[in-house]
């Protein structure tokens, strides 16, 4: 009920709105396309940047607590960012976040409201509010992508000019692209960092075998947002348990421990299993996918760092606002996003589309106030 922690509270979500709204940009970089990254790889990168800049808490005068809930923490967090880098190479940044995001405020509320029972106003006016922000959100991502999946099927690809360019070239581009990346050993590492907006539909066509089944890779990505969106949105929730000095920027460090720990244990597992497979740890160790540093270092850092600052963001806002708001506020994150894609990338350039995205944005952000209003302290009498 303290209007400073609220107030605090909501500049910690806008901070989180910012970190995770740009994180995925360095991903998009001509470096990360042409080495096809594999997504625990890139999981990697933004688990060790988590841990590494973590510790800068310290400098903000927190003592350095921990707590096995952080483990736990991790257990969510890092399986649901590899379905999150997943989703964004295979179905597209714009559809996936906004799947992603749908699904974390609703699962957010769900654990708010109905298993924490944090205090709202009125319980019909705040659904009508995570009802806002899913639809705006879904728009946001719908209109945010509608040209890129009307040239792609058409057999264009856009650039981040604004040009246009047939499979056929993009082919030609994508293999120059490849063998300067394997023969250029001396290329100056500024360039991992550039960015564009250039895709690849050809890899998005091909199909992924199974269990004996094939399965579109667009439909894998979209399955994997959804998966990041239910499992990886509870990442937070440990928090609620942990005690004392370990909540709000003490529960930072813990985080971060428990991210570096399953991520560990998820490359011990995926080498298992490849042993078990070839019977023989020298191969079982080459076939597993390479961190392509030399190029990845600038990017991963970048995305991991970016990632950090939301994540701290998103954890201070869960703690002044609840799980139910808190978490669900960070994920305005996609305006940001959004604003990336239409006015950096120009991956939207027709005024009626980009009309009906800010359209959508106002949705969402009036449901994000409305929900913030309902959960505010409540007026005398009221409660």
């Amino acid at each position: 009920s303290d209007p400073s922690s609220y107030i605090l509270g909501w500049f910690a979500a806008f901070i989180g709105t910012i970190g995770f709204g740009s994180f995925a940009v360095p991903i998009k970089g001509d470096a990360a396309n042409s080495v096809d990254i594999d997504p625990l790889v890139m999981q990697s990168y933004k688990s060790l940047m988590c841990f590494l800049t973590s510790w800068l808490v310290v400098l903000l005068g927190q003592e350095v607590t921990f707590t096995w809930w952080g483990l736990v923490s991790g257990l969510f967090w890092v399986p649901g960012g590899a379905f999150n880098i997943f989703a964004i190479r295979n179905a597209g940044l714009a559809i996936s976040q906004g799947i992603v995001a749908s699904s974390i405020v609703m699962v957010s509320f769900i654990w708010g409201n109905l298993i924490f029972r944090e205090p709202v106003k009125n319980q019909i006016i705040a659904y009508g509010a995570v009802w806002l922000i899913m639809a705006g959100l879904y728009g946001m991502s719908y209109y945010s992508t509608a040209e890129s999946l009307a040239a792609e099927s058409a057999g264009i690809t856009m650039t981040s000019h604004g040009e246009e360019k047939n499979e056929e070239e993009e082919g030609l581009m994508r293999k120059k692209s490849d063998d300067s990346f394997e023969n250029d050993s001396s290329a100056p590492p500024s360039e991992s960092l550039e960015i564009t907006t250039q895709q690849h539909p050809m890899r998005r066509g091909r199909s992924i075998l199974i269990c004996g089944r094939t399965y579109s890779r667009r439909n894998l990505g979209l399955f994997s947002a959804l998966m990041c969106g239910t499992w990886g949105g509870s990442c937070l929730v440990p928090m609620h348990y942990s005690s004392g000095d370990t909540n709000g920027l003490g529960y930072v460090i813990s985080f971060s421990i428990g991210a570096i720990a399953v991520t560990i244990l998820l490359w011990i597992l995926r080498f298992g299993y490849q042993l078990f497979k070839l019977k023989s740890p020298k191969e079982a160790y080459e076939v597993l996918p390479s961190f392509h540093f030399r190029v990845m270092w600038l990017p991963g850092a970048t995305a991991g760092s970016l990632w950090s600052l939301g994540n701290v963001g998103s954890i201070v806002a869960v703690e002044h606002l609840g799980q139910g708001v808190g978490y669900s506020a960070s994920q305005g994150a996609l305006l940001i996003s959004g604003i990336w894609g239409i006015f950096y990338f120009k991956e939207v350039s027709k005024p009626v589309i980009i009309g009906k995205w800010f359209l959508s944005a106002f949705v969402t952000i009036t449901g994000i106030l409305l929900l913030g209003y309902e959960s505010s302290p409540a007026e005398p009498g009221r409660r």
